[in-house]
C-alpha cells in the first residue's frame, strides 16, 4: 500500500522534526510562505504574538494540520 504525503502549504500548522536554533524538535508553528523545497515558519505564543521567524527545509517539518485551498 502506497503512503500519500500531503505537501505542506501556506498557513498549515507544522512541527519541527529536528532542533532548529533555540527551538526543539516537536515545536509547532505555522508555514507562512511556501518557497517550494523550504517554508518560512512562524513560531508564536498562545496569544498569537510572533516569537521567531525562520526558513526550514520541508523535510525537516511534519504536517500537523492541513487547510485545503
Amino acid at each position: 500500500m502506497a503512503v500519500v504525503r500531503t505537501r505542506i502549504r501556506e498557513l498549515d500548522v507544522v512541527a519541527l522534526r529536528r532542533d532548529i536554533g533555540r527551538w526543539p524538535a516537536g515545536t509547532e508553528g505555522t508555514a507562512l510562505i511556501d518557497h517550494g523545497p523550504s517554508k518560512l515558519v512562524e513560531i508564536s505564543d498562545d496569544q498569537g504574538q510572533e516569537l521567531d521567524l525562520f526558513e526550514v527545509a520541508e523535510e525537516d517539518l511534519e504536517l500537523i494540520v492541513h487547510y485545503p485551498s
